[in-house]
């Protein structure tokens, strides 16, 4: 019999307590400060063994007065020019953002918003709410359209900004927004163009540059903006030529230059460029005394003793070191050790 009247009398005291004095059996925590005078009346805000209900906050705040008036009806005017958002989101969402017994601090009973909750009229005009936050730049400043067509809802940044959405400015003054990214470079700060000339709205690079739009002078100094383009080879170092009299502006290769057009460089002929070409400004200009006879003479001694007397043009006869030449007779003929 005791054990049951033991039961009895505790159950008595628990529900005692769970009437008179709710907050401090029950509470996991301190309400926020508008909220201290139902501290010892759960049942306004909680459903017994439901927990708490948005229905229930709706019968002390209005959602069309949230921001405009208090609970009691009073005129809220230090939050002139805050967004009031409340009155276009569904009814009964209100437990979605918003908790309690967190302390006095209202700012900690906010949980993180969710876009989802709010009528596709509201999400498609951000500006209702994000006015305040629109940057004041060239960009925000000229684009037209919704902000949701470049930022999403997570975060502000990244951004996938659509240029086609400009207006009121030129698709042609790209500098007005982009001056920053100008590079400082000879090429970049001896043209007037417009970037979108070579660059397109997607990315940077690659970009497509005309090289027609260059003038007289910087056209044919190629190596002012290609110095780090150069082939450090024996060829290229030596040369003082243009790089536009072997390659053209579409691509560096194929290259129109092939020394086998005029002699074939193999076997012993494939030394530094300056054994034949002595000038390295006029690669025209040639010599094969450098190696053969070392002297013009000793050629014409021996060439004369063939009937050979226009000898003056090496490459005309001998194209490659093989020994391999055309005759006076005008065909090629493979030279003997006998010859």
């Amino acid at each position: 019999m005791k054990p049951l009247i033991v039961f009895i009398v505790s159950v008595l005291i628990l529900a005692t307590l769970v009437l008179t004095a709710p907050d401090f059996l029950l509470s996991p925590g301190g309400l926020m400060k508008g909220h201290q005078s139902l501290k010892n009346n759960c049942l306004s805000c909680h459903q017994p063994l439901k927990g708490a209900a948005s229905v229930q906050c709706l019968s002390c705040h209005k959602p069309s007065d949230i921001g405009f008036k208090s609970v009691s009806g009073k005129l809220i005017t230090k939050n002139e020019g805050k967004v009031q958002f409340h009155k276009g989101l569904p009814e009964k969402t209100c437990i979605e953002c918003h908790t309690d017994h967190k302390g006095i601090d209202a700012e900690k009973a906010i949980r993180s918003f969710r876009h989802e909750l709010i009528s596709k009229e509201l999400l498609n005009n951000c500006s209702n709410c994000h006015a305040q936050k629109k940057p004041a730049d060239e960009v925000h400043r000229f684009t037209r359209g919704n902000c949701g067509q470049c930022h999403n809802t997570s975060r502000w940044k990244p951004a996938t900004f659509d240029h086609k959405q400009l207006t009121g400015i030129s698709d042609k003054s790209c500098i007005s927004c982009h001056k920053t990214d100008k590079p400082d470079d000879k090429l970049h700060i001896s043209l007037s163009d417009n970037c979108n000339t070579c660059h397109g709205t997607k990315s940077w690079k690659p970009a497509a540059f005309d090289h027609g739009k260059l003038d007289a002078s910087s056209g044919k100094n190629c190596i002012k903006c290609h110095k780090a383009d150069q082939p450090n080879d024996s060829m290229h170092r030596l040369s003082r030529a243009s790089c536009a009299d072997c390659h053209n502006t579409n691509k560096w290769k194929p290259a129109t230059f092939n020394h086998d057009r005029y002699f074939r460089l193999d076997g012993d002929h494939r030394a530094s460029c300056r054994t034949c070409h002595a000038n390295p400004g006029n690669y025209k200009i040639y010599t094969c005394y450098g190696c053969h006879e070392h002297s013009e003479a000793k050629i014409a001694s021996e060439h004369r003793e063939e009937g050979i007397y226009n000898y003056q043009n090496c490459m005309k006869c001998h194209r490659n070191g093989d020994g391999e030449s055309r005759g006076k007779e005008g065909y090629w003929h493979k030279e003997s050790d006998d010859d």
